[in-house]
């Protein structure tokens, strides 16, 4: 039978073009949005504890030397804090007080960076999906080899006035097959690719086939 029909492939691309657009757009904002806290995190909590992190800014927001002020103090008797200041040491020795400015560009460097550096901070993430990919992969091959001799593979072939398809069925499975299917499937129980129901309900069909 010859099929006249059209292909629809770039019907489908152009009907899922909108929803690429906004997976795209969606991506996009999250990922400017998880760049902008975890740059407010370093450039806020971090230069809390390490001052040295904000002073990255400096050359942004002073002509001189950029100063931190740490300035211990007590709200409970026994319990101690820390506040820290920035101040701009000018080149007449004033000092202007530069703590908000500080916090800000900072934080806004270190987010315009971990947006940039965003595709490599992922890299890993990447490799482990695909390797889990693989896995389940690789664990459906193999439970495919344990259906039922009744089941049929189509083999296409393919001719200038039509389409062709022949039905091959699978030959009967011998000793050797069935240890062979018999120890693979223990090996998936072994490593916990299958539960322990499921081996014995497949464990059953393959003996059944004897």
């Amino acid at each position: 039978m010859i099929d006249n029909t059209e292909p629809s492939s770039n019907r489908n691309i152009v009907g899922t073009a909108p929803w690429l657009r906004a997976l795209r757009a969606f991506s996009l904002v999250a990922r400017l949005g998880a760049s902008l806290f975890l740059g407010t995190m370093i450039g806020v909590a971090g230069g809390a504890l390490l001052p040295a992190l904000t002073h990255i800014a400096a050359p942004l927001i002073c002509s001189g030397k950029l100063e931190t002020v740490s300035s211990p103090y007590s709200y409970k008797p026994g319990q101690y804090g820390v506040t820290r200041e920035l101040f701009c040491i000018g080149v007449d020795g004033s000092r202007q007080p530069m703590t908000v400015r500080g916090l800000f560009f900072s934080s806004l460097i270190y987010a315009i960076v971990l947006f940039a550096l965003w595709p490599l901070l992922l890299l890993p993430f990447r490799y482990l999906l695909r390797d889990a990919r693989r896995a389940d992969s690789y664990v459906a091959d193999k439970l495919g080899g344990f259906a039922s001799p009744e089941t049929t593979t189509s083999a296409w072939a393919r001719h200038i006035k039509g389409i062709r398809i022949e039905t091959v069925r699978r030959a009967s499975p011998t000793a050797d097959s069935i240890e062979a299917r018999l120890l693979e499937l223990a090996l998936l129980r072994d490593v916990g690719a299958i539960a322990r129901e499921d081996y014995e309900n497949r464990k059953r069909e393959i003996l059944s086939e004897l």
